[in-house]
């Protein structure tokens, strides 16, 4: 019999995921988090973004389990999940590949090895001043990011160098230039260096750029060579960053001349209702699958869902994940989520649009799925 699967910092829908796996589940998970609904699945408690505290449990409570697989679908769990499945000798995602996916500085050098048609002009934010003007070139804005930041936070958008403080004049800074065109993100599942696309959503976001609003799934008016354009792009960023196995999530902008630049990318599902997007748009229970693979799990086929264009139709009905509000807790409270999840657990009618609304109580995005 094969050992358990060790789960970092599931969430709720996670959790029921894993759940439907064939095999024991044991749950880690941060000091004061919210037991699992899944009551014959083992939890531990443990701070595992403090190493001091959480290799000695590696080794002391969690190697004697003999686990399968250690993994990890919150942002905050990629590192340690990925650790721990190198200490243990177990199947996990490479510890070096989910840095270089994290770090956004050593991500773009990479491409810039591999395939450097897939980025912009970009240069940390303690470059020499020259350097940092020529990102400004004809009128040009620039990106300011953390190189280890998520969710949008402290994203903004310069127009001049002299807009850049000297407190984000540093190696923490990532600086890129700023490229028009739609946006996606891509949600991918590897195995074996072979990446199979489950989902391309095109996103809505805030005036600025950077708060994503709603995504929609399948795009609507993306035709067959930009689709296969953008998911070309996608196995060669994962590719570069040495992704062989398991999920991610791509954001990229297309331009109106097809060119194709990566924006970040991450090893696991897009947050913001995108997993419930695959679900309703493919059959696919991307939770599922994203945990799935590293117990040796094979993805079924996706099953066009009723009511679902196909992609690259100018009109007609798109599962959408949002919009979500800026800030406030949702109207109703819980009973008003509640519904959301009802309503989304409903069969689509045909014919018609499927909406998905996620409430939010802060302009934050969600770190994971």
């Amino acid at each position: 019999m094969s050992g358990p699967l060790v789960v970092l910092g599931a969430s709720g829908d996670v959790a029921a995921a894993a759940a439907t796996l064939p095999v024991q589940v044991v749950h880690v998970r941060l000091p004061g988090a919210p037991r699992p609904v899944d009551a014959t699945a083992v939890a531990y408690d443990v701070d595992y973004q403090h190493p001091p505290a959480f290799l000695p449990f590696v080794d002391e409570v969690l190697a004697p389990l003999a686990p399968t697989a250690v993994v990890s679908l919150t942002e905050l769990g990629l590192e340690p999940a990925s650790a721990a499945a190198e200490r243990l000798g177990v199947t996990g995602v490479p510890l070096q590949a989910v840095r270089d996916t994290r770090d956004k500085l050593r991500m773009r050098r990479l491409l810039d090895r591999a395939a450097p048609h897939l980025n912009p002009p970009y240069a940390p934010g303690d470059a020499p001043p020259d350097v940092v003007g020529a990102l400004f070139t004809g009128n040009a804005a620039v990106v300011a990011k953390p190189v280890a930041g998520t969710g949008s936070l402290a994203v903004s958008l310069l127009r001049r160098p002299e807009d850049l403080p000297d407190s984000r004049r540093s190696p923490g800074t990532m600086l890129e230039r700023y490229v028009s065109g739609r946006e996606f993100s891509v949600e991918a599942l590897s195995g074996g260096g072979r990446h199979r696309m489950l989902g391309i959503a095109e996103k809505r976001t805030s005036p600025d750029g950077f708060v994503e609003l709603a995504h929609l799934m399948p795009p609507p008016g993306l035709t067959e060579a930009d689709r296969r354009r953008v998911e070309r792009a996608v196995a060669e960023l994962l590719d570069a960053v040495g992704l062989v196995d398991g999920p991610s999530h791509t954001e990229v902008k297309l331009g109106e001349d097809g060119r194709v630049t990566v924006i970040e990318t991450h090893n696991r599902p897009g947050g913001d209702g995108i997993a419930d997007l695959v679900r309703l748009t493919t059959g696919i229970d991307w939770r599922r699958a994203a945990l799935g693979w590293a117990v040796g799990e094979r993805l079924p086929a996706a099953v066009k869902q009723p009511g679902v264009p196909e992609a690259g139709t100018a009109a007609g009905p798109a599962a959408v994940a949002g919009p979500r509000e800026a800030a406030g807790p949702p109207r109703g409270g819980a009973a008003a989520a509640r519904g959301v999840r009802r309503a989304a657990a409903a069969a689509p009618v045909e014919g018609r649009p499927r909406w998905l609304r996620r409430p939010r109580c802060s302009s934050r995005r969600r770190p994971a799925a």
